[in-house]
């Protein structure tokens, strides 16, 4: 990639980040401000809540506390709420640094779940440029187009030295995608359409693209959580 495109794949990041922050803030705010919204709205934040603390859970199933939260520095790919960071950051000793695509969400949630051992900050335009023991997504990463979702999940996997866990939409058969209606997640009830994955897509991008091995994972409503491991003898950026 030359100097130009890749300059040009950074605003393209940039522009996207900024439009998944402005979605994301109108859902996340009446967590912040209940008294001023609508009850619609009150009610759409706290189902987006509460399944962030679902994720936060399914997140901890896939992890043993006494290998996985101790010394450990871990990135999460935030959404606002803050949640998984503060259940990552509760569960040992371990340094969670949560970014968000903007400075906006970082702030937000920051205001949710404040923690000391969090360090809350933007994408720049990726996610991350210094490596971190494990790397965990809240579902964020569909939010972008495809092929800036494959291209920020490759950036991941780079700077991952251990794990990469994260929860990602999958393609429904037809049929399913005209009866199927989504309760409030990442996407939905923000106005973003979400970039779905074949499984045996899923596969061969994080086991190939992105030089991890998948092994773990489970499906639940139509998105797959899985949990990626650095394949044995492979380097990390540092």
């Amino acid at each position: 990639m030359s100097s130009d495109q890749a300059r040009e794949v950074e605003q393209q990041i940039i522009q996207f980040s900024q439009r998944v922050s402005e979605r994301l803030e109108k859902l996340v705010m009446p967590l912040l401000e209940p008294g001023q919204a609508a009850k619609k709205q009150q009610e759409a934040a706290a189902i987006f809540r509460d399944n962030s603390l679902a994720l936060a859970e399914r997140v901890m199933s896939l992890l043993d506390p006494r290998r996985d939260l101790q010394d450990t520095r871990v990135l999460v790919l935030e959404n606002g709420t803050g949640s998984l960071a503060r259940k990552l950051a509760e569960g040992g000793e371990v340094d969670v640094v949560s970014a968000a695509p903007t400075q906006q969400m970082a702030e937000m949630a920051s205001s949710l779940n404040p923690y000391p051992n969090i360090i809350y900050r933007s994408f720049n335009p990726y996610p991350t440029t210094e490596a971190f023991d494990m790397i965990v997504g809240t579902g964020i990463i569909a939010c972008y187009p495809k092929d800036t979702a494959r291209l920020l999940l490759q950036n991941l996997a780079a700077f991952c030295r251990r794990k990469l866990i994260t929860e990602l939409p999958l393609l429904r058969p037809w049929f399913r995608r005209i009866f199927h209606r989504e309760k409030v997640s990442v996407g939905s009830e923000g106005g973003l359409d979400l970039s779905r994955f074949k499984r045996v897509e899923l596969f061969d991008l994080i086991e190939n693209s992105c030089g991890l091995l998948i092994s773990e994972y489970r499906t639940q409503s139509g998105k797959m959580i899985f949990k990626a491991i650095r394949k044995v003898h492979q380097r990390t950026s540092n």
